[in-house]
C-alpha cells in the first residue's frame, strides 16, 4: 500500500515527520512530494509553538529529502493522501497541480488527512462544499469560504473529526489520534495479542 504526502519548505515540522513514522511502522510505503522538486530535493521544515504570543512562532526544523519527484507520482497507485500544515499551504493553494491531486483523492473517496494550516488547500481544492472538518483557528474562515462547515477544537487539543473519508484536526497535538483514525480508513486494524 502506498500514501502520498504533500510537502513544501516551511510544512510544519512535526506534522510531516510523524505521519511517515506512523505509516512505515505498518510497512506502508509513504511517498514525500514537493512542486517542482524530484526526489532527493530537499524541503526546510518549520517548528511552530503555539506560546502565548497573538499568533505562534516559528523556527527552523530539520530539512527533510523528498522521497520522490512530483512531476513522476501516478495518483492512481496511492490508497491515501496526506496534506500536513505549516506555511507551505498558504503559497501550494495556488498551485493547480496540487489542488488536482486533492481533488483526485475526494473524487475517488479515498482517504484524507488533513491537518492545521493544510486545510487551506482542500478549501481553494473546492472539496469542502457540504462538509465538516477541523484546522487551526486561523484557517476558520479558510474552511467556511471553501463551503464547509468548521469544527472549533482548541488549538492544543488531541480532537478530531471525521466526515467520511476526511479526518482533520488542529494541530500537531492531535497527530496520534488524527493518524488513528486515518490508518483505520485506510483499511488497518491494529490489534495487540495478549
Amino acid at each position: 500500500m502506498k500514501v502520498l504526502i504533500l510537502s513544501g519548505d516551511y510544512v510544519e515540522d512535526y506534522e510531516l515527520f510523524a505521519p511517515i513514522k506512523a505509516l512505515e511502522m505498518l510497512d506502508i510505503d509513504v511517498h514525500v512530494v514537493c512542486p517542482d522538486k524530484k526526489s532527493g530535493d530537499i524541503v526546510q521544515t518549520a517548528v511552530h509553538y503555539f506560546d502565548g504570543w497573538q499568533t505562534h512562532s516559528e523556527n527552523i526544523g530539520h530539512p527533510f529529502e523528498l522521497t520522490h519527484t512530483f512531476a513522476e507520482i501516478k495518483l492512481d497507485e496511492y490508497a491515501g493522501l496526506v496534506v500536513p500544515g505549516g506555511r507551505f499551504p498558504e503559497y501550494q493553494r495556488n498551485d493547480q497541480r496540487v489542488l488536482d491531486i486533492v481533488k483526485f483523492f475526494f473524487d475517488k473517496n479515498l482517504p484524507v488527512a488533513a491537518l492545521c494550516h493544510g486545510l487551506q488547500i482542500l478549501a481553494a481544492a473546492d472539496v469542502l462544499k457540504g462538509r465538516s472538518c477541523s484546522a487551526v483557528h486561523t484557517c476558520k474562515l479558510d474552511v467556511i469560504a471553501g463551503g464547509g462547515t468548521y469544527v472549533d477544537f482548541h488549538m492544543l487539543s488531541k480532537n478530531v473529526h471525521i466526515d467520511g473519508n476526511l479526518v482533520s484536526a488542529p494541530a500537531y497535538p492531535a497527530i496520534g489520534v488524527w493518524m488513528r483514525e486515518f490508518i483505520k480508513l485506510l483499511g488497518f486494524k491494529v490489534q495487540f495479542e495478549s
